[in-house]
């Protein structure tokens, strides 16, 4: 392709003086990118390692348009230096590229025909601008700082400056950690959220507060991170603070590369949401248990009775199932008001919870209806279980004045097993024997 000619109509002038300039930048920045470029912003020459990291070097051919080999991201905040040289003017800037790998220096100037020599001085004001001065194009040095920028973040003179008043006053925990996971700096909000001080921390691992059940739960994104498919990531994580407390927390992490695309460091932030977890238990509780007794509601207990039947079937697991409904309840509500039956369930659910195992599910299926799911428990064991419940619940009391109220329960259950064919079926024969419980203590009463 011919050498596009610049105004002076002498293009190997452009070419000797793009020789001159790249030899000598060379010469003094061995891995900068040299890029000289005409007065249309098209290239002259190009030398130096960096193009093959920063553009796509195929493309920076002589002749071509110099913003069509950089990422759009790039080109926008830098042309205007290119544009700048062609008015004489010298500027600099310093940018990241858009995936924030590299921060790049980049110094763009004039270019001028060999021997050219502009009578004007820079306050005058001269017809035709920059191209009566003699300029043929532009010099452009490009160099990969990015080394340097983070050396300048984790040197002892960044930390006493404006770096420091900035990460301290950060309203999220942020931290700086090498690529073995220990701490190199770490801001306040991070202390306040893990306890510890930064002196406690620095030079410790990082995983060395992780909750042990969370320590590898974020392990197949940071490999991405490491293999550069993806710039950063987010996770959720428990910790375990200075006190022992478990902290639930958003980590986001973003890894730092050297200019040879090599690791340097991570950066970590922590936001505390233990707040926010707490809430949303609170607002699960209010979905799956019963307000008046807090005992589980229907929902929940036909979820658990669904995966008890299935652990029934495929281990082999026996477990049995109650229902519990109180005998006159109806009775109650109507002779002494709806405050005396509220507090005659909350009575039987107190009794059922104290008198039952931890492992036990109890349940309160709806007015005055109970259930509970026993595990690991066989026919005679339930059936003990039964009787006693049948002489816990009428010792509960409820004083109404000058009556005291003693529940009254009728009580049927049903094994579970692999023959048991669906949670529904199993419901429905518990729900049986009690009703067969409550005709046989009816007719013991008559």
């Amino acid at each position: 392709m011919p050498a596009p000619t610049g105004p002076a109509g002498e293009p190997e002038q452009i070419l000797a003086s793009a020789d001159q300039a790249a030899a000598a930048a060379l010469r003094e920045l061995p891995e900068a990118l040299i890029v000289v470029f005409d007065r249309e912003l098209r290239f002259v020459l190009t030398a130096g390692h960096a193009l093959e990291r920063l553009a796509k070097p195929r493309a920076a051919l002589e002749g071509e348009l110099v913003g069509s080999i950089f990422p759009a991201a790039l080109w926008k905040p830098v042309e205007p230096l290119f544009r700048s040289a062609l008015a004489g003017e010298t500027r600099s800037r310093e940018v990241w590229t858009p995936e924030g790998r590299h921060c790049l220096m980049v110094d763009v100037g004039p270019l001028r025909a060999n021997g050219s020599q502009s009578p004007f001085s820079p306050g005058d004001d001269v017809p035709g601008g920059a191209a009566a001065a003699g300029i043929v194009g532009g010099v452009a040095v490009v160099l990969d700082i990015t080394a340097r920028r983070h050396a300048d973040l984790l040197s002892p003179a960044a930390r006493g400056g404006n770096f420091e008043e900035v990460f301290e006053r950060a309203p999220i925990g942020t931290a700086l950690l090498d690529g073995a996971g220990r701490w190199l700096l770490v801001n306040r909000a991070l202390c306040e959220i893990t306890g510890y001080t930064a002196d406690e921390l620095v030079g410790k691992r990082f995983d060395g507060i992780v909750h042990p059940e969370d320590a590898e739960n974020d392990s197949e994104q940071r490999q991405r991170l490491l293999a550069g498919q993806i710039p950063a990531y987010q996770v959720e994580k428990r910790y375990l603070d200075a006190a022992g407390e478990v902290v639930s927390a958003i980590l986001s992490v973003s890894l730092v590369r050297d200019e040879a695309g090599e690791p340097l460091h991570y950066i970590a932030q922590l936001q505390d949401i233990s707040e926010r977890k707490r809430l949303e238990e609170h607002l699960r509780h209010l979905a799956d248990h019963d307000p008046l007794t807090g005992l589980r509601n229907r929902r929940l207990f036909e979820h658990d009775l669904e995966l008890q039947v299935g652990r029934s079937h495929r281990y082999d697991e026996i477990a049995g199932l109650m229902v519990i409904d109180l005998d006159d309840f109806k009775e109650i509500n109507d002779r002494y008001g709806h405050m005396v039956g509220d507090d005659t369930l909350k009575a039987v659910a107190r009794a059922l919870t104290r008198r039952l195992r931890a492992t036990d599910l109890v349940a309160r299926l709806g007015g005055d209806e109970f259930a509970v799911i026993l595990p690991h428990i066989d026919d005679e064991g339930i059936a003990i279980v039964a009787d006693g419940l049948a002489r816990v619940l009428p010792a509960c009391s409820i004083d109404v004045g000058d009556d005291v109220i003693h529940p009254s329960p009728s009580i049927g259950y049903a094994m579970i097993n692999q023959r048991t064919a669906s949670a529904e079926q199993v419901l429905v024969k518990a729900d049986r024997a009690m009703y067969a419980d409550k005709r046989a203590r009816a007719g013991m009463l008559g």
